[in-house]
């Protein structure tokens, strides 16, 4: 019997990439409303975590919905499971990194990049549009990771004596002030575990750093050999047009 390098018979691969097929066509379809429902979802968590003035009736509107839009986001992910078919241990193999944003409810933020990731405008294209697709990504991963660290480190800092980081908005004001190397100085985590935090942002803005000045370097490389290889062809000298 005829196998593969992960000694499946073929036809077990033939139904496994079928239904990856199937599954790649019910994420193109749901990608943009996700993708929104997402976004909506973190204005909502938002709501309830920073605005502490509102009235009791909006927090608790504010959280039902993130939270029948997290039952959806759950909904989707079985429904995905249920048409990988054959293909289930492949399927949760390369989305794992999802289904970490749906177990741990502190990260769900990360929800957005995972969507905007899967949406068809920018998983099909061109090398140009594929680029486009990681700066969009990292530029969304990069505002998430700002979220999670901010909310994490005010709600470490907010009760501590002493404490500079006393409201949602100062936390996210610190930091991109901290992401960004700029460090005003003001706003500063006296806790153990704010300043590990804090560590852990600051590390994190030199990858982001590197990896956007990588793919920026990378874009002009291919613009220049672009350039290079449509130059006009050499205009003949003085003696080749006089032969």
């Amino acid at each position: 019997m005829d196998t593969r390098a992960d000694d499946r018979p073929l036809s077990e691969q033939s139904d496994a990439d079928s239904s990856l097929a199937r599954v790649v066509r019910w994420e193109d379809l749901t990608a943009w409303p996700l993708f929104a429902a997402a976004v909506v979802m973190l204005g909502a968590s938002t709501w309830v975590v920073a605005v502490q003035d509102s009235s009791v009736l909006a927090r608790a509107a504010a959280a039902l919905v993130a939270v029948l839009l997290w039952l959806g986001f759950i909904a989707d992910y079985l429904v995905r499971l249920a048409i990988a078919g054959a293909a289930r241990r492949e399927f949760v193999r390369s989305r794992v990194f999802e289904l970490v944003t749906l177990v741990l409810p502190f990260i769900r933020p990360l929800l957005i990049v995972v969507y905007v990731w899967r949406l068809p405008v920018f998983r099909y294209g061109s090398p140009a549009k594929q680029r486009i697709r990681y700066m969009v990504t990292l530029t969304l991963f990069t505002l998430m990771f700002v979220y999670l660290a901010s909310w994490a480190v005010w709600l470490v800092e907010r009760n501590a004596a002493g404490a500079t980081i006393l409201s949602f908005d100062d936390a996210l004001f610190w930091g991109f002030t901290t992401i960004t190397t700029v460090g005003y100085g003001n706003l500063v985590p006296i806790t153990a575990l704010g300043r590990i935090i804090a560590v852990g942002l600051m590390l994190g803005g030199l990858v982001v750093i590197g990896v956007t000045s990588a793919t920026v370097v990378s874009a002009l490389t291919d613009r220049i050999r672009q350039a290079a290889s449509h130059e006009p062809p050499a205009r003949p000298t003085r003696r080749e047009r006089s032969e």
